[in-house]
C-alpha cells in the first residue's frame, strides 16, 4: 500500500500556505502527484423582498463574481506553491459547495488534505466533518501552524477497536512506515485494562508485518477527558501526527461528533489523519 495521488484544498485560510507545503513535500516522499482543489459556493440571497426587490439579479451576479474569484485566487497560490517545489499537479475548481466538490473528486486520490479548522467553511471552504463523512478516503487534517510534519516523526495510533480505527490504521500504513516511531495509546477502565491489552499486542503484531515498529501504552481513564489525554501524551512524544478513527452519529440532517473526534478536531496542534 502506498500514496500514489493525493487531493489538497487550496482554498483559503491563515494556514493555506503551511498545508501546501506540506502537500507537496507528501508529494516528493512519495512520487505523487498532487491535485489541487479550489470550490466556493454563492452567497444566499436575502430573501426579505423589500429589502432587497429588484437588486435580487444584481446582488447574484455578484456573489458569482465573488465566487468566481475565490476559485481563480485559489488556483493561483496552488499553482504558485506547486511550481515553485516542482511537483507534478492537476487542479479541479468551481462554484459550489466547497465539500461536495472536494468529495466528488476524492475519487481519484489515495488521500485528502484539507485544513482541521477553516473560519471560511461551509461556503468558501470544505467543511471537515463533511469531508471526513462523504469523502470515502482518509483524510489528513492540518492544523494551521502544524508543530512538526507528519512523517518522519513519531505517530501515534489512538486506538479504539472500532471499524473506524481499522480503516484509519490501514490508509496511514504508507504514513507510519516513515515514522521514527509508532506509539499505539488507548485509554480504557480500569477492568478493561488486560483485554485493551490483548488488542493492542494484536494491532503492534500487525504493524510489525508491514514493517512498521510499534510501542503500546494504555491509559487508564479518569476525569480528564480522553481527547484531552491522547493529545497531552502525543504532545509529550513529540508525535507530527496522529491516527485515529472517525466517530459520531446523525442526528437529523447533522453529523454530530463524539467527544474524542470533536477535541482532536478543535484542539490539535498535530496533523490528524482519520478515516471513517
Amino acid at each position: 500500500m502506498t500514496i500514489k495521488t493525493m487531493l489538497v484544498s487550496a482554498s483559503g485560510d491563515p494556514g493555506r500556505d503551511a498545508r501546501l507545503n506540506l502537500a507537496c513535500d507528501l508529494a516528493e516522499a512519495f512520487d505523487a502527484l498532487l491535485i489541487g482543489a479550489g470550490a466556493s459556493l454563492l452567497e444566499p440571497v436575502p430573501d426579505d423582498a423589500f429589502a432587497v426587490g429588484a437588486m435580487t439579479g444584481e446582488l447574484m451576479a455578484l456573489y458569482r463574481d465573488m465566487a468566481e474569484s475565490d476559485v481563480r485566487e485559489s488556483r493561483a497560490r496552488f499553482d504558485e506553491v506547486a511550481a515553485a517545489r516542482g511537483v507534478e499537479t492537476r487542479w479541479t475548481g468551481m462554484i459550489g459547495y466547497p465539500a461536495a466538490v472536494v468529495n466528488a473528486a476524492a475519487r481519484t486520490a489515495d488521500l485528502v488534505i484539507i485544513a482541521a479548522r477553516n473560519a471560511g467553511a461551509p461556503l468558501r471552504a470544505p467543511d471537515p466533518v463533511d469531508v471526513i463523512v462523504g469523502a470515502g478516503r482518509a483524510v489528513l487534517l492540518v492544523p494551521s501552524r502544524p508543530t512538526a510534519p507528519p512523517f518522519g516523526r513519531p505517530a501515534v495510533l489512538a486506538w479504539k477497536d472500532s471499524r473506524e480505527c481499522r480503516l484509519a490504521a490501514a490508509a496511514a500504513l504508507p504514513l507510519l512506515k516513515t515514522a521514527e516511531r509508532t506509539h499505539l495509546l488507548t485509554v480504557c477502565r480500569d477492568e478493561d485494562v488486560e483485554a485493551a491489552a490483548a488488542s493492542l499486542a494484536d494491532v503492534q503484531a500487525w504493524l510489525g508485518r508491514h514493517g512498521v515498529a510499534a510501542s503500546s501504552e494504555t491509559l487508564a481513564r479518569n476525569d480528564t477527558p480522553t481527547g484531552a489525554r491522547l493529545l497531552d501524551r502525543a504532545k509529550a512524544l513529540g508525535a507530527g501526527l496522529i491516527v485515529s478513527g472517525a466517530y459520531g452519529h446523525l442526528r437529523l440532517t447533522e453529523w454530530v461528533l463524539g467527544g474524542v473526534t470533536r477535541s482532536f478536531l478543535a484542539d490539535s496542534p498535530i496533523c490528524l489523519l482519520m478515516a471513517r
